[in-house]
């Protein structure tokens, strides 16, 4: 009889520990989507560094100096390796303080993996021209 009634309170007392469980899953799976999407947008911030530096190196030192060469060096290392982390990027160059120093900015949304999240990364990089001088 005792035995009954032992059994009878742990079948009521199991649902709700299933309830439980599974809602205390759902928390845990939203946690580690936040976690990967954090080192998603970590990552996509180094790749249009990457890219801004890559575009000034080419406009700096081949001796062009036009923000034209700069933008395309950087359209084309973002080509070759921002896959699909970087979504719609838009590269910026211009000439800054007469024409001495060239500034390269990378902007784009990255790869989302929550719904209604959509996260954005803008890097730049700066750097003098390369000119002889007599």
């Amino acid at each position: 009889m005792k035995q009954h009634c032992v059994r009878a309170t742990s079948e009521r007392g199991g649902g709700a520990v299933n309830v439980q469980i599974a809602l205390l899953w759902g928390v845990i799976l939203l946690l580690i989507l936040a976690v990967v999407q954090v080192a998603l947008v970590y990552f996509a911030g180094q790749l249009a560094l990457t890219a801004a530096q890559d575009g000034l190196r080419q406009a700096r030192y081949y001796g062009s100096g036009a923000p034209e060469t700069a933008r395309l060096g950087a359209e084309d290392f973002l080509a070759r390796t921002g896959g699909n982390t970087l979504q719609k990027p838009t590269v910026s160059a211009e000439l800054v303080d007469n024409g001495a120093t060239m500034r390269v900015a990378v902007s784009a949304e990255v790869l989302s993996l929550m719904p209604g999240v959509r996260p954005t990364v803008r890097k730049e990089a700066s750097g003098a021209i390369e000119q002889l001088t007599p």
